[in-house]
């Protein structure tokens, strides 16, 4: 059964150091670490449960993450910083929000940290999007239309309604008076259609609309 975030939102603050004897293995393991700020899709492997995380601290042999479901030493999770890539690691210690995650193998900086790009193929690596299932209101050309909206990321989201909307067409998608965030259809299938945010959408903001009402 798939799990979703729980609300209100515990704000992602600065993490303070992790606890002294797993910094200290960490430094001496992977001393190559990158500073970043990623949002990232984590996934309890056996449970099938995800929910939203921050990656703040990457070398090639792990992470540092603050996650917003409780985490145990020993788990196994996957960590996506894009659609399509998945990491696996084990959690090696926790401090509050905060965990550790240990590859298995180290993996090269440049792959972990790979930017959303055109493919061969001519599609885009997309930032991970986050299932949703709930309804909203499509606001287009004046007129409010129900729309269920299936998946959301930072950048887009899919919806499915029984309205045609025009592709191109320039929309507001709302949950409520505070969730709202304007895009243009990029594309259509039958009843569903895909829609990118004319704004980046920051950490908090998505997790309120992923979060459980």
């Amino acid at each position: 059964m798939e799990a979703h975030i729980a609300h209100p939102l515990q704000s992602f603050s600065d993490s303070g150091p992790a606890p002294e004897d797993a910094e200290h293995v960490d430094r001496r393991e992977h001393a190559r670490n990158v500073k970043v700020m990623r949002v990232a899709r984590l996934r309890d492997i056996e449970l099938h449960a995800e929910c939203l995380g921050m990656v703040r601290d990457v070398s090639p042999g792990g992470m540092m993450i603050d996650a917003l479901f409780p985490m145990e030493v020993g788990q196994t999770i996957s960590i996506a910083l894009l659609d399509d890539q998945e990491l696996t690691g084990e959690i090696v210690w926790c401090d509050g929000q905060t965990v550790g995650v240990k590859f298995a193998e180290e993996i090269p900086l440049n792959e972990i940290l790979a930017k959303p790009a055109r493919k061969l193929d001519g599609q885009r690596t997309r930032l991970p999007r986050f299932k949703a299932q709930k309804m909203s209101r499509v606001t287009c050309e004046g007129k409010v239309y129900d729309a269920e909206l299936v998946n959301i990321s930072q950048r887009g989201a899919k919806l499915i309604s029984d309205t045609a909307l025009r592709l191109h067409s320039n929309i507001v998608i709302r949950l409520d008076t505070k969730r709202s965030v304007g895009a243009t259809i990029k594309w259509r299938s039958g009843q569903m259609f895909g829609a990118e945010f004319h704004r980046l959408l920051p950490l908090t903001e998505l997790a309120d609309w992923i979060a459980l009402d």
